[in-house]
């Protein structure tokens, strides 16, 4: 069973956000896969991979938000950067503990309820600005 699927609720209706936030959903249930399986390279590499995506993801955001002169711009890089240094944390914690029960339940809760909550209160307050500035992504 996936650790997140994707409803068409989280859509925050600009085409390439919503393909983007599909792919970190797809690649989170890749990493949840490798977890019950107990390779640590495997994990570490999906986390490597999440990190890189999301750096990808909030970049593109980010300028879109520019683009649109979004006020809550700051705010919003400053949620990105907890969200980042998470991953960086958890694989940290790969690389020195390794795979457990722990790691799953912390990965759960900030990997799936802070992107699902991100993106459905967060993410969604930016979209007015994108359209009025009449921005395609």
């Amino acid at each position: 069973m996936p650790a997140i699927t994707w409803k068409e609720e989280y859509s925050v209706g600009i085409k390439t956000v919503d393909e983007q936030h599909k792919e970190l959903f797809a690649r989170i249930n890749k990493l949840f896969d490798e977890i019950p399986k107990g390779n640590k390279d495997a994990v570490l590499e999906m986390l490597d991979f999440l990190q890189d995506y999301t750096i990808f993801h909030f970049n593109a955001e980010q300028d879109l938000m520019s683009r649109a002169k979004y006020p809550g711009l700051e705010e919003h890089k400053k949620q990105h950067e907890w969200f980042k240094e998470q991953i960086r944390s958890f694989q940290e914690e790969v690389q020195n503990k390794g795979v457990g029960v722990t790691l799953t339940v912390k990965l759960n809760k900030v990997l799936v309820d802070w992107l699902i909550n991100h993106v459905t209160k967060t993410d969604i307050q930016y979209v007015p600005y994108v359209k009025q500035a009449g921005l395609s992504f």
